[in-house]
């Protein structure tokens, strides 16, 4: 959730003049990681990736953890994929664009939206963009229709709430890495998921699907959950046959709403719809 994000929450805490998470924050968080040793391991542990949240182009920490997931355990194509950018003003991959100069495809639906983000890269020939709504139905021909590798490096999902659906969608395109929101509002003890026929995010707390739906995705698919971000945005997952140390996926914080380090949370939604009950689900004959 870009831009939209801060309108929702405004209306349940305070009026704020901010977007996104505290660059200065996140730049202390890195510092005092470094007085602390934080950077080694201790005793042979690996550290989590909190310590490595940094933001440049992100909305909160995924710069920074996106850099140190690549750094262990590679990205050989330089190739991403991020949906639901907004105009290209907080999007996951701009570093991995504008930076190191891989190769991508960036997808939004908005019009006013689209035409910021292909204003920016109209004149990069390594980056595609195209203005389309993505779901479940069509990810693969999207893809496809691109040229996008089977095998690319980086998928960065922000749909706004069929994340899920998405993710699960995708067969014969088998990213390296995976970051993915999720609604930390639903805690950790049940496989919740908003039905695939839900429709755009009404701005409440009725989104997108709990971390163990993800986690238990991420584990079919092949594979590991890696790290959740401190605001409880984003999860980032490694694929299982990939090099690099990280915490076991247990270890890995399980996090309530804490929107721009402030505590901040969502709205109520007003119809209290339900959810999928995924082990309800597949508990039944």
């Amino acid at each position: 959730m870009k831009a939209r994000l801060q309108t929702a929450v405004q209306r349940v805490v305070k009026p704020v003049e901010v977007s996104g998470t505290s660059r200065t924050q996140l730049l202390a968080l890195a510092e005092l990681a470094r007085r602390a040793g934080g950077d080694v391991p201790a005793q042979g542990r690996v550290p989590g990736l909190a310590l490595y949240e940094l933001k440049v182009f992100s909305q909160n920490g995924e710069d920074g953890v996106l850099a140190e997931i690549i750094r262990r355990s590679g990205a050989p194509g330089g190739w991403f994929v991020e949906f639901g950018t907004g105009p290209g003003v907080e999007t996951n991959c701009a570093f991995l664009a504008d930076v190191l100069g891989w190769s991508g495809l960036f997808m939004e639906a908005g019009g006013t939206e689209y035409e910021g983000l292909e204003r920016k890269y109209r004149s990069n020939p390594s980056v595609a963009t195209r203005r389309t709504m993505v779901g479940p139905d069509n990810v693969e021909r999207l893809l496809d229709e691109q040229g996008v590798p089977a095998e690319f490096d980086v998928l960065s999902v922000d749909v706004d709430g069929g994340d899920y659906w998405i993710w699960e969608a995708l067969e014969r395109h088998r990213p390296r890495i995976v970051v993915i929101e999720y609604n930390a509002a639903l805690g950790p003890d049940r496989r919740l998921v908003q039905p695939r026929d839900t429709g755009g995010w009404r701005e409440t707390d009725y989104f997108g699907a709990s971390i163990e739906a993800l986690v238990a995705l991420g584990r079919r698919k092949g594979y590991r959950l890696v790290h959740t971000e401190l605001t409880g945005n984003n999860a980032f997952f490694v694929r299982d046959d990939l090099p690099g140390e990280y915490l076991d996926a247990a270890a890995v914080p399980r996090r309530s709403p804490n929107f721009w380090l402030e505590g901040v949370v969502h709205a109520p939604d007003p119809e209290d719809r339900a959810y999928v009950d995924l082990d309800q689900a597949h508990s039944e004959p």
